[in-house]
Parts: C-alpha cells; sequence; structure tokens
C-alpha cells in the first residue's frame, strides 16, 4: 500500500459520522430538557440591562425576577463588566427616577391635552357664532369641568401608582431594598476583571469587530466612544472566560435586542443567537450558547423550576423590554430642543457645533469647531462634550427625560494619523434628523450646511 493510500484512509477513518445539527447548532429550537439542564448545571449569565430592569419594573416584578435569581445562584455569573456598568448607571434618572419620570411625563402629556381640548373647544364657539346662547355655554363649562375632573383623577392615580413602584431610599446603598435583596444572591458570583494586558487586548479587538460589524457590540461603535463601546464585547470575553473554565453550557440573558446579539424574528420564528456568537462559544469552549430576555426568563422559570411567576410580571417586563426597544428613554424633538436652548445661553459654541453637524450626516469637523468659536489654533478641545453631559443633567434634574447624554455628542479620532488631536465630533445618528428642524430654527433661511 502506498504512503499516499494509507494517509487518505487514515483521514477517511478520522472523520466522524453527523448528525443534522453538526455544526448548525444555531438552528437548534431550545427544548424543555435543554433548559432544565441549563437550570441545572448550566452557566447563567445575566446582562446589565438584567440587573437595572429590578428599579424600571414594578413591585409585583421586581419581586418575581428577584425570586427567580434567587433561586438560580447557584448557577448564576456575572461578568466583572456588568458589574462595572450596573454601578456607573445605577444613579441615572431614568434608572432610579425611572417611574416619578414616566408619572411626569403622562401628567405632562394629559394637561397638555387638557389645554388643548378647551382651545379646540373656545375656537370652534367663535367660528360658529354661538354668542351668547345660555344654554350651549351652560353645557360646555359643565363638560369642561368633568373633563378637567377626569384628567386630574387620572394624573393622580398615575402619581400613586409611581409611589408604589418606586423603591424609597434607593439613593441610599446601606438602605436600598434591592441591593439588600442582590448582594446575598451575588455573592462569591461575580467574575474577576481582566487583567490589564487581557483588558488591552481586549479593547484592540472590541473596536476591530466594531469597524468589522463582527458580534456583539458593533452597533454601539457606532454612536459611542469607543472604550463604553466595547462593553458589550466585553462581557462577552469574560463570558468565554468563564465557560472555558467551567466547562458549562452557558445561558445569556439580556434585554439588549439588537441586532449585534441576535438573529432578529422573522415571522413566526422567534429570536434567537446571532449564528456568530454560538459557533464563537462552541470553538472556543466546547458549549452551546443559549439566549433569553428577562420576560422570557421567567417564563422559563415557571414552567421549568415550577415557580410561582405572575403572568403579569412577564408581559410587564415584555413591555420594558419593547419600551425600550422604541426608544423610551431616547432623546425627543422637546428634549433636544431645551438642550439646544440652554447650551446656547451657557457653551453657544457647542450647541453650534451640534447644529452644523445635523447639517452634515452628523459630523462637525474640527476645524470648523475652531471657526465656529474663533478659537486659537493652539487650543486643545479636551472636555469639549462635557458642557452638553452638564445640560443634559440639568434637563434631567428639571423632570426633563432625555436620552444617552454620553453618546449624544462624541469625539472621533483618526488613529492612523493622530490618536491625541480629535478630528472632530460625531452627533448620535437617531438625533440628527431630529436636530435638523432646530437648526433651521436657530439659523434661519440662512443656515449653514458644512
Amino acid at each position: 500500500m502506498t504512503g499516499t493510500e494509507t494517509s487518505s484512509l487514515a483521514e477517511e477513518g478520522s472523520r466522524k459520522p453527523q448528525g443534522m445539527f453538526d455544526g448548525f447548532a444555531e438552528y437548534r429550537t431550545p427544548s424543555v430538557e435543554d433548559y432544565q439542564r441549563l437550570f441545572g448545571f448550566g452557566l447563567v449569565v445575566v446582562d446589565t440591562n438584567v440587573l437595572l430592569t429590578l428599579y424600571r419594573s414594578n413591585q409585583r416584578t421586581r419581586e418575581d425576577l428577584l425570586t427567580v435569581l434567587d433561586r438560580l445562584r447557584e448557577r448564576l455569573w456575572v461578568p466583572h463588566q456588568v458589574l462595572a456598568e450596573f454601578w456607573r448607571n445605577r444613579e441615572q434618572t431614568s434608572v432610579l427616577g425611572h417611574h416619578r419620570a414616566r408619572a411626569k411625563e403622562v401628567g405632562e402629556a394629559l394637561a397638555k391635552a387638557g389645554r388643548s381640548a378647551s382651545d379646540a373647544l373656545d375656537r370652534w364657539l367663535k367660528q360658529v357664532h354661538v354668542g351668547d346662547d345660555a344654554e350651549i355655554n351652560s353645557a360646555i363649562a359643565d363638560h369642561r369641568m368633568q373633563l378637567e375632573e377626569v384628567l386630574l383623577a387620572l394624573q393622580s392615580l398615575i402619581e400613586r401608582q409611581a409611589d408604589t413602584d418606586v423603591i424609597a431610599d434607593a439613593t441610599d446603598t446601606n438602605a436600598d431594598p434591592v441591593l439588600a435583596r442582590l448582594e446575598p444572591i451575588l455573592e462569591g458570583r461575580i467574575g474577576p476583571p481582566l487583567a490589564e494586558h487581557e483588558y488591552a487586548e481586549a479593547l484592540q479587538e472590541a473596536n476591530r469587530r466594531g469597524q468589522a460589524e463582527v458580534p456583539p457590540g458593533y452597533e454601539d461603535f457606532k454612536s459611542k466612544p469607543a472604550e463604553q463601546a466595547a462593553g458589550d464585547y466585553l462581557v462577552w470575553e469574560q463570558t468565554l472566560k468563564e465557560a472555558e473554565r467551567v466547562g458549562a453550557d452557558v445561558l445569556f440573558v439580556t434585554g439588549d435586542s439588537k441586532e449585534d446579539w441576535w438573529k432578529q424574528r422573522n415571522g413566526v420564528i422567534p429570536a434567537r443567537p446571532r449564528p456568530e456568537l454560538v459557533r464563537e462559544m462552541e470553538r472556543r469552549t466546547g458549549r452551546r450558547l443559549f439566549m433569553l430576555q428577562p420576560s422570557g426568563l421567567l417564563e422559563q422559570a415557571r414552567q421549568v423550576l415550577e415557580l410561582e411567576v405572575e403572568t403579569s410580571s412577564v408581559l410587564d417586563l415584555e413591555q420594558l423590554q419593547t419600551a425600550e426597544t422604541s426608544g423610551k428613554d431616547e432623546w425627543t424633538p422637546e428634549a433636544l430642543e431645551a438642550l439646544v436652548d440652554l447650551l446656547l445661553g451657557q457653551a453657544s459654541v457647542q450647541a453650534y457645533a451640534m447644529l452644523d453637524a445635523a447639517q452634515n450626516e452628523g459630523f462637525v469637523s474640527r476645524a470648523t469647531v475652531y471657526e465656529i468659536g474663533g478659537y486659537d489654533e493652539t487650543r486643545m478641545l479636551r472636555g469639549f462634550t462635557r458642557p452638553v453631559k452638564t445640560a443634559a443633567k440639568r434637563l434631567q434634574e428639571q423632570g426633563i427625560a432625555t436620552g444617552d447624554a454620553d453618546t449624544l455628542l462624541v469625539a472621533v479620532y483618526d488613529s492612523a494619523s493622530d490618536a491625541v488631536l480629535a478630528s472632530g465630533f460625531r452627533l448620535a445618528k437617531e438625533v440628527v434628523p431630529l436636530l435638523r428642524p432646530i437648526a433651521q430654527r436657530v439659523y434661519g433661511e440662512d443656515a449653514r450646511i458644512t
């Protein structure tokens, strides 16, 4: 037998027979047995938004989610990056002030509706020349009063519900009941930070993936500063390391619904993890990746662990996920207009830089910023975006719901030529069309197109 024949036979013998899902695990629908195994022997990894959801959900949902986490505490694992993001974001108005802000928002909408209805009635009375018709004027006055009473009753109801759902003493970490419940659940379940050299390498890899649109996290590189945008990849890398260390399948629970984590729902086929993530998990660890959103975790815990979980809690989490996906806490035209007006009085260069960027596909160059500010060429732009964040925080303190101030206007660096001086500044892409009408108002007919 020749050497070539021997080699060919050896290769043929080394090939193992494969099944339908070998190499195609991303298409397999999770079964009840899969979740039983995960809850019993797997690694249940929770993302930052799952922990922050405890503050945004209502009292009943909060209790059900904490009960499920407590039941799974021996299987839980929290990447160090998740804990870092939790502490960084916990004190934001959109978290601790969620219920008050939502109640205030609805109350203002109801008051505005009442004023609009009253104005419409006044216009009608003038247009049809009712004049001194006592009967019609008396009936309209009665209905106005009834409408006002209904709107006030609704506002009172909403405020009482907010009082019920808001977490008392949450601003004091010693008295926060959520932290009091979480601390024993997560004791010993927090992963270590990456070593300094590993962290540096991970940031480089995150940036490479962001530019090449390799999941997870590349969506964040479109609107966030590089180190902050790397958060999702850091969570993923730490999860891979832990899965490899303990040799367990992973259930990753996240409220993030972006396409850099999920292969999106298509008709009747539910959303599932990105195939690239499933394959990377298998390649790096030899294990399977499963993913659920918080509402799915509650539903599976109810069925598999036979826990008493209210259906309303599952629905509440689904609605929270939908609200976040639809931009409930993102910038609105009204919030942006208030921000620009505030900046025009306190930091006009930043205001005009944002407006110029809105008219130039979201980007304003360094040269344009110098032109707007009349800056000397030796002036540095370090901290240029800080007044924007300060103004946004001031709006939040006034009860105005805003989007993420950290990603609204970010510095852009041309790493190929200069990693120190910003080449310009970029707006979050979702605010660009919202800022253009404001630019037209501020600049008038002479709005500049940079």
